[in-house]
């Protein structure tokens, strides 16, 4: 049984899906939702929009520790900036994005170029340290659209104005986000930084566990500093 009071809202990465946060949550199942983006995982029909994805994270009601890695990270700034009374702590991971509209149109001549499963077979042996099936799977699902819709709403992020008890997170071996990156997006949001050794830029699927304990550590912190109710 857990001991915080708010649940944990887990937000995926760019052509994931919830089930890949399965190591993550391990058996406490109560404390945890995993909801899939648009674009994604059962919802890999749809184009990837950010008020459909922000919707998505509001579904139910209360505070919420939200955590997000790369996509998702995108998706939690932008819970922060429509609903900050919702949200009692943030965790962003693999964040920010790097690129512009170059990117864009490059992953799109990529995609058409080898195709859905050529990326993904591609974006897992550049990208994570160790294979994870059910990610190669959920990617290789996608359709090329959901990726560049989602691709080009990441690259288009800004910072809300709104602050909260807030966690920049970044794999030791991310080649994607870089130190500097990270500490300067901590540094903007006044958020703690933590490097997470042995995990590249997907650290929660590189290293679940060590994840988990950042997350448990840095809930039970932040509630603590809550006002009693």
């Amino acid at each position: 049984m857990h001991d915080l009071k708010h649940p944990v809202l887990l937000l995926h990465t760019l052509g994931a899906s919830g089930d890949t946060w399965s190591e993550v949550i391990g058996a406490d199942q109560s404390r945890f939702s995993a909801p899939d983006l648009p674009g994604h995982g059962m919802r890999r029909d749809e184009v990837f929009e950010t008020s459909k994805a922000v919707a998505t994270a509001l579904s139910g009601t209360g505070l919420l520790h939200v955590v997000g890695s790369g996509l998702g990270a995108f998706v939690a700034l932008e819970v922060l900036r429509t609903a900050p009374e919702r949200v009692a702590s943030l965790v962003l991971a693999g964040f920010p994005a790097a690129g512009g509209p170059e990117r864009v149109e490059a992953t799109a001549s990529t995609l058409k170029a080898i195709g859905v499963d050529g990326f993904a077979t591609s974006y897992m042996e550049a990208t994570l340290l160790r294979p994870h099936e059910g990610f190669a799977r959920a990617m290789a699902a996608m359709r090329p659209e959901g990726l560049v819709s989602a691709l080009a709403a990441a690259l288009d992020w800004t910072t809300p104005a709104a602050r909260t008890r807030t966690k920049v997170l970044r794999g030791e071996h991310d080649a994607r986000v870089s130190d500097e990156a990270a500490r300067s997006l901590a540094a903007t949001l006044g958020a703690d930084y933590v490097t997470l050794p042995v995990a590249g830029h997907v650290a929660y699927v590189d290293a679940p566990r060590g994840f988990r304990e950042v997350l448990d550590a840095f809930h039970r912190a932040a509630e603590a500093q809550e006002e009693p109710s």
